[in-house]
């Protein structure tokens, strides 16, 4: 079965001009994730923000470090699937 790789992003989250950071990763590198999990919390102010898994599999790469300053559209993780479905976005 062929291995998808999943990117998580940075969405638009229309917070305005405020900083968001990195917080907590939820999963550690290597770590089995449901799409819709929690993945990443992030920090937009005095607003968390939990990220959720694009796609089940397993968390290969982390692309950030917590109390890193993020940018809207940035590479945050990859998540590697075999054959399996991204999660809807409209859910």
């Amino acid at each position: 079965m062929p291995v998808e790789r999943y990117v998580l992003t940075l969405p638009e989250l229309g917070l305005g001009d405020r900083a968001v950071v990195a917080s907590v990763w939820l999963v550690e590198r290597g770590g089995e994730v449901t799409a819709g999990d929690r993945l990443l919390e992030i920090l937009a102010g005095e607003v968390t923000i939990d990220l959720p898994a694009p796609a089940s599999g397993l968390l290969v790469e982390t692309l950030v470090d917590e109390d890193e300053a993020l940018m809207v559209g940035q590479p945050l993780a990859v998540i590697e699937a075999a054959g399996d479905a991204p999660m809807d976005p409209g859910t």
